[in-house]
């Protein structure tokens, strides 16, 4: 009896093991797929020169921030499922930062201390040695994961990769800052076309 109980248990632990190799190796190649798809969002800006953002839902939904000489330009795109662009529009930060600048209206001050709040957010987003340089595509000590999945990279002029990851759009502890998480979120959603 006790060898068939041990044995039991000893199929259980490869099924186990089995199906969470499984699991891992699904989940991998959907963070395959999902940086396919951001490459070939990120070549559709390979004249402008500078470090590239990317946040995306759903390799759907993008948002790419531009990096150049300390200005900052953001586009939201929507694709189809080849990555033809569907819809593209362009955001200028230190535009929007002038523009609300010049007006003395409570609302455009506080939009104007958000733009500022925003920039500083961004300026940290770039700093590359934040990050790991590992593709996260599973978060073993994750004590929540929920939502749609959501695929992030920076990248560097020389096209190195840095914090890569294609897990849950909600997912704790978030491997990037929570600042700069709830920023794309935020920028993402109100900036939808």
């Amino acid at each position: 009896m006790r060898i068939i109980a041990a044995f039991c248990l000893l199929i259980n632990t490869a099924c186990f093991c089995y199906s969470q190799s499984k699991w891992e190796s699904v989940s991998d190649s959907l963070g395959l797929e999902s940086r396919e798809k951001a490459d070939l969002v990120l070549s559709k800006f390979d004249t402008m020169p500078g470090r590239k953002l990317l946040y995306s839902l759903q390799n759907r939904d993008y948002l790419v921030i531009i990096n150049q000489n300390d200005c900052y330009k953001e586009y939201v795109l929507k694709v189809d499922s080849l990555c033809n662009v569907l819809a593209i529009k362009e955001i200028d930060i230190d535009e929007g930062i002038v523009k609300t600048k010049a007006k003395c209206f409570l609302k455009n001050r506080m939009l104007s201390r958000r733009l500022l709040e925003d920039r500083q957010i961004l300026m940290k987003a770039f700093d590359e040695s934040q990050y790991c340089t590992e593709f996260i595509t599973s978060m073993p000590n994750a004590s929540w994961v929920a939502g749609i999945p959501s695929y992030f990279v920076m990248k560097d002029e020389n096209d190195n990769r840095y914090g890569e990851y294609s897990l849950s759009s909600i997912t704790a502890p978030c491997p990037i800052s929570p600042a700069l998480w709830a920023f794309l979120i935020r920028e993402l959603s109100d900036n939808k076309n």
